[in-house]
């Protein structure tokens, strides 16, 4: 059976209540013969001249102008904000632009924790986000030159004195200062000091050199060197460095920009063994700063502390919980450096395990192939067995004895050498740390230095999140800023570190990168209700409110009539 529709009509009915008659235009569809109607609208009163019409509900007429970027945007400038980013960036350098490069640079830091883009690319990615309305710089003056011209604010050629003349770590230095004042400490200041190298694909970069790397890559590369703080994972230094350039170098450097203070200690330095060396200590006792650092085993007084120190694992020495190893420790004192100084020496049983295992393993096999060439060598002459000896043998030739027979029988006679190998037993699993702090125990040194690695964190995220690599600059001056920028943008997911973590969070870092993954989705947009212009923000989730009430940021995203 076929339903047949009738085109429909609209038609006005009228309403007695009381002594009034109201008025309502209803649309009347015929459906298989039976009619519908459906209300349209209301008319108002019959008789009263003009018929009254009641006001349209804003919901029947939104307009929207577009939408943008704004969730994680908004939430990142406001970090900014907190520190006085832009207006620090500013303050302190030169006045000759029309464009805050403050401004400018804290959007391509926002960018890099987010949606890492190139100068040549961030004009584009700019005008999609909330950040023209944020920065009062209009859409169309964002450009690849607008870019360059704030990295050539913090760091330039200085035409008076023919000098670089690099603002970057300085600026930084203020920032930190300014979040220090936000955010005091309530205790001593630990920090970790360490050098990271960033890959170079080009060679025009003076500060590109060739120089050690943990890939063994024949590449040029510079240096970035941090100092971390381990209360709140701020940076409180940072410099960059020539490629050649080894962390021991390095550390003037930071000493003559370390904080000065008249009264008692500022904190504790922790670096790692490769900075050490007698004159970087006694410099650093020059300052009003403690060290803890790890000292390398082929120094010899430490040799000699490590083979003589005996830890047992016993309950009095149980230091900490490794991942799969306990770690016991002693303190102990020695001559180091000129002067008797505090050492803890601790053990990791597992691993002096394996390093036994591994060198007695590597022994066995070599004793194995110096018989088997005993056997097959009996026509060679000596030169061309001791070559074959020394290939055997290798970086192994300190724990055997080896001699070429002219006398008859075996052609090649061996032994292990069992004083070295009784002496690299002492050395199994243990390692020595140096601390200038006199209050500290075996327990507190060994757990302090073994927890520096939130410095490497930092570098993760720069390397990874950020993606630093690869550099795209070429000029000097160009690169350091841009280092500038790398290291500000880690700098506000600190702060949301913080922050997350002053509120309770449990794994705040984990937590940071999924709220900022929920706020990459939420739009702002302008939409007209009706007379009303408003401001609406789309695709908030419940979970982000609560989180953003929690840190402090409830009204971030509070919806406001467009002319507030």
């Amino acid at each position: 059976m076929c339903v047949g529709v009738i085109t429909p009509t609209m038609a006005i009915k009228r309403h007695k209540r009381g002594n009034r008659v109201y008025r309502a235009e209803y649309k009347n569809t015929r459906v298989d013969g039976k009619v519908k109607s459906k209300f349209i609208r209301y008319l108002g009163v019959e008789g009263d001249g003009n018929i009254v019409k009641p006001p349209v509900k804003t919901l029947d007429k939104v307009r929207s102008s577009g939408s943008t970027r704004a969730g994680d945007i908004d939430l990142l400038w406001a970090l900014a904000q907190d520190l006085n980013i832009p207006d620090i960036i500013d303050r302190m350098t030169p006045i000759g632009s029309n464009t805050s490069p403050g401004k400018v640079l804290t959007a391509w830091a926002i960018n890099r924790v987010i949606d890492p883009e190139s100068a040549t690319q961030l004009e584009s990615w700019i005008r999609t986000t909330d950040l023209p309305r944020l920065s009062g710089i209009g859409e169309d003056k964002w450009s690849k030159d607008l870019f360059l011209d704030s990295l050539d604010a913090i760091c330039f050629d200085d035409r008076t004195t023919q000098d670089l003349k690099d603002l970057s770590r300085n600026i930084d230095m203020e920032i930190f200062s300014e979040w220090r004042k936000k955010h005091p400490l309530n205790k001593k200041d630990h920090v970790a000091y360490d050098l990271t190298t960033v890959l170079f694909f080009g060679t025009s970069c003076p500060l590109a050199e060739f120089g050690y790397n943990l890939g063994h890559l024949n590449r040029r590369q510079i240096n970035i060197a941090l100092m971390v703080s381990k209360e709140d994972y701020q940076p409180e230094y940072h410099a960059v460095f020539e490629g050649s350039r080894s962390g021991v170098t390095t550390v003037r450097n930071l000493l003559a920009a370390l904080p000065k203070q008249d009264n008692g200690s500022t904190g504790t330095i922790i670096w790692d063994r490769g900075n050490m060396s007698m004159k970087n200590v006694n410099d650093l006792e020059s300052t009003s700063w403690k060290l803890i650092s790890g000292i390398p085993k082929s120094v010899k007084q430490i040799r000699n502390i490590l083979s003589e120190t005996e830890i047992r694992s016993r309950p009095q020495n149980f230091t900490r919980k490794a991942r799969t190893a306990h770690i016991y420790s002693v303190l102990t004192h020695g001559m180091l450096y000129g002067k008797t100084r505090n050492i803890a020496v601790y053990l990791n049983p597992l691993k002096a395990l394996n390093e036994s295992d591994e060198r007695n393993e590597e022994l066995f096999r070599i004793g194995k192939e110096l018989d088997d060439l005993s056997t097959k060598c009996v026509e060679w002459d000596e030169p061309r067995i001791h070559s074959e000896i020394s290939r055997i043998v290798g970086q192994w030739k300190p724990y055997i004895m080896v001699k070429i027979n002219r006398k008859g029988g075996k052609r090649i006679e061996w032994k292990y050498h069992s004083h070295a190998i009784n002496a690299s037993e002492k050395l199994d699993g243990k390692s020595a740390i140096l601390s200038t702090d006199q209050s500290l125990s075996a327990e507190e040194i060994v757990n302090m230095y073994l927890e520096k690695d939130f410095v490497e964190k930092v570098f993760r995220t720069m390397k990874t999140q950020e993606e630093i690599v690869p550099v795209r600059h070429r000029l000097e001056r160009r690169v350091r800023a841009y280092v500038f920028v790398m290291v500000t943008a880690y700098r506000l997911i600190a702060s949301l570190v913080y922050f997350l973590r002053e509120s309770g969070d449990k794994d705040p870092w984990e937590t940071s990168q999924k709220l900022l993954d929920s706020l990459s989705r939420v739009e702002r947009t302008e939409v007209q209700l009706g007379k009303d212009r408003r401001i609406w923000y789309l695709n908030l989730t419940s979970t982000s409110t609560e989180i953003l009430k929690k840190i402090g940021f409830s009204k971030l995203f509070e919806e406001k009539p467009q002319s507030e």
